[in-house]
Formats: structure tokens, C-alpha cells, sequence
């Protein structure tokens, strides 16, 4: 599951609502189950650019995430999925 930085799909525009809306799923959906999913082809606005990044991070750290759980969520739930479901060349 990606959640997207936008006011809508967070219910705010600064990284302490992306990261609470993270915190969220993850205590619906479990941490393996959880990725960051920015939105950036632009259908929708959000606040700052993927130089941004580093902020939900530091955010995710501050609501006591692990740095095994920033690493999923920050990447390695989707490279897993997408290894799991794509075809090897």
C-alpha cells in the first residue's frame, strides 16, 4: 500500500501527516505492507518535491519507527512485491 504525500490521501500537507497516515496503515496492514507512494505524476499537488523525502523520514523516526521500518517503507516493501510479481529477464 503507497501512501500518497497529497491533503486528501493524508488528511494534512507536512510530513507529520504523511507520517501519522504511515503509522496508520501500518497498524491496520502490518509493516511489511506499507510504502511511501508520492504521487508524483502530476494528477495531484502535493508540497515539496522528492528532495522532501529525507523529512518524512525524520518524521517516521520521531513517531519511533525503527530503521529496519524506514527502510521498507521507504523502499524495500516495493522492491519485494515487484520481484515477487514481475517476470525475470
Amino acid at each position: 500500500m503507497g501512501i500518497a504525500y497529497f491533503q486528501q490521501a493524508v488528511c494534512g500537507t507536512d510530513t507529520k501527516a504523511i507520517a501519522s497516515a504511515i503509522r496508520y496503515a501500518v497498524s491496520v496492514a502490518g509493516i511489511d505492507h506499507v510504502a511511501l507512494g508520492s504521487d508524483y505524476d502530476g494528477a495531484v499537488e502535493v508540497q515539496f518535491d522528492t528532495t522532501g523525502v529525507p523529512m518524512i523520514f525524520d518524521a517516521l523516526f520521531e513517531q519511533g519507527f525503527s530503521d529496519e521500518d524506514v527502510a521498507k517503507i521507504a523502499g524495500a516493501n516495493a522492491l519485494r512485491v515487484l520481484r515477487a510479481v514481475l517476470p525475470e529477464s
